[in-house]
């Protein structure tokens, strides 16, 4: 009694000692830049199926048999409301809103400057808009949330996709009008003014607002700060990080901040999960620009490499060529399409748990490229589609459109080079999946074909070689549930005001 009577009478009136507290944490200027990054660290993924790899086995490019992984059954179409993928995707893009939300909230009364709060906050809206975009073209409709709730306004109900689409765009000027075109030393990586309207150009052409998207492209190759970086190869080389060409990308840095588990590295080289499929090897043309079923190709499909774009082998590794553990020998392997990706792969590194190499989430090829197909279904096919996309193929020394499909081309014939231009630009960089999604093209839904790796026992000896494809998946198009991911069960469970997407 004694002890409790000489006492303040605050005794229980304490700040907890193990957590921080918001209300007093934002105090300084170191405070505010820690609670920034950790709405930064909330963008690298952390689940094996939310990783931007998994979105190509889900594509026509690529294919993964091991179904714990989470992509086999959106790749066959077979996905429902207790897949792990649409449950992964909600909870990480939610954690960075509800982190940017705070932040937001936080940093408005913090003791900090006007311009440190300004480009900070510019910061928070871009990663707060990054996770939107990310929702809204999965999932359609989804709850906007734009500051901190309580538990009696948890309960939320879907917001119409154009009005989610309109906060996008709210956050992304007030970024762009705030943030700086670069930075230098141990800022790089954070958000540029650049990020900002090519995210906005992205929003813009996925939901189809043509005119807005190319002007938002303009914008950003009028700053004059990106290009083409020269080596194609190069550009995902860890010793070129943060090159000219990437415009934002998720920072990774070895021995502090290596990719989470399962890395690039391991899937892609350790594991036998990660397969090229035989129509992504036929898509590349030969270097005179033509198609492989053109007669004129000069294609021989026993000797099915010679003389193709470089892309082809800058992106996968092919039978016969090097790999991590020597030549590649699909026989021998256990990939049953017999082809793995190379790019992002670092099979020249030794440490599969400790890779560090930055993953890219936008760069300046899909600048042009998104320029070109605002321009297309704008109805404009004049010159300068043709000059946009000439770049992207010059980089790799591809003839121009005009050299090889000819000129005066019409919006249906300019849309097909295009869409191919992607596909084979953006191999293995998570892009495919979400444009089949935005297109609404069936026939990109179709079943998957790899070789026979049997007949490919000995690649060392083009004599023994035999290329012949057979069927590893079936994959068809459901079309009652069409385009969009199922709302998380879990979360319908939760919050009874959500309403289900069709199909589900």
């Amino acid at each position: 009694m004694t002890i409790f009577c000489g006492c303040t009478s605050d005794l229980l009136d304490r700040s907890p000692l193990d957590t921080l507290s918001p209300g007093t944490f934002y105090e300084n200027e170191t405070q505010c830049k820690m609670g920034l990054m950790g709405v930064y660290a909330s963008i690298p993924p952390t689940e094996t199926v939310a990783f931007w790899y998994q979105l190509d086995f889900m594509s026509d490019n690529n294919y993964c048999q091991d179904s714990w992984q989470g992509s086999k059954e959106f790749g066959e179409w077979a996905q429902n409301a207790s897949s792990w993928g649409p449950s992964a995707k909600w909870k990480q893009d939610y954690q960075t809103i509800v982190r940017a939300n705070t932040f937001i909230a936080n940093l408005s009364a913090a003791n900090v400057s006007d311009d440190v709060k300004k480009q900070m906050n510019a910061e928070a809206r871009y990663l707060r808009a990054y996770a939107y975009f990310d929702l809204i073209t999965y999932f359609g409709d989804v709850p906007l949330i734009m500051g901190t709730q309580t538990l009696d306004s948890a309960k939320v109900t879907r917001t119409e996709k154009d009005k989610v689409q309109a906060a996008i765009l709210g956050d992304l000027d007030a970024a762009a009008s705030a943030l700086p075109n670069s930075y230098a030393g141990s800022n790089i990586g954070r958000v540029t003014k650049g990020a900002a309207l090519t995210l906005k150009c992205k929003t813009l052409l996925y939901n189809q607002k043509w005119a807005d998207a190319a002007t938002a492209a303009k914008e950003v190759m009028d700053m004059g700060v990106y290009k083409l970086y020269p080596d194609y190869a190069g550009l995902f080389d860890e010793a070129n990080e943060n090159n000219v060409e990437v415009i934002f990308d998720i920072q990774y840095i070895k021995n502090s901040q290596n990719q989470s588990w399962p890395s690039a590295r391991l899937s892609f080289v350790d594991w036998p999960t990660p397969n090229v499929t035989s129509s992504i090897i036929d898509s590349y043309y030969m270097t005179n620009g033509l198609p492989i079923t053109d007669t004129k190709s000069g294609y021989k499909d026993q000797d099915p490499y010679t003389n193709r774009d470089p892309r082809m082998a800058a992106s996968i590794v092919l039978p016969g060529s090097k790999t991590a553990s020597g030549t590649f020998i699909p026989a021998n392997d256990q990939v049953p399409c017999g082809a793995r990706p190379r790019k992002y792969a670092d099979i020249n590194g030794t440490d599969s748990y400790n890779y560090s190499l930055n993953t890219i989430v936008l760069r300046y090829a899909d600048v042009l490229l998104m320029r070109a197909e605002a321009l297309i279904e704008s109805g404009n096919t004049g010159q300068e589609v043709y000059d946009l996309i000439d770049q992207v193929r010059a980089r790799v020394n591809m003839p121009k459109i005009e050299n090889v499909e000819g000129t005066g081309l019409n919006q249906d014939q300019l849309r097909n080079i295009l869409r191919h231009e992607r596909r084979v630009e953006f191999f293995m960089e998570g892009t495919r999946y979400a444009d089949m999604l935005r297109w609404k093209d069936e026939s990109l839904v179709h079943d998957v074909y790899g070789y026979v790796t049997s007949k490919l026992s000995d690649p060392t000896n083009p004599s023994k070689w035999v290329f012949e494809t057979d069927k590893k998946e079936t994959r068809k198009f459901d079309s009652t549930k069409g385009w969009l991911w199922p709302i998380p069960q879990v979360e319908m469970q939760n919050n009874s005001n959500l309403k289900q997407n069709p199909g589900y």
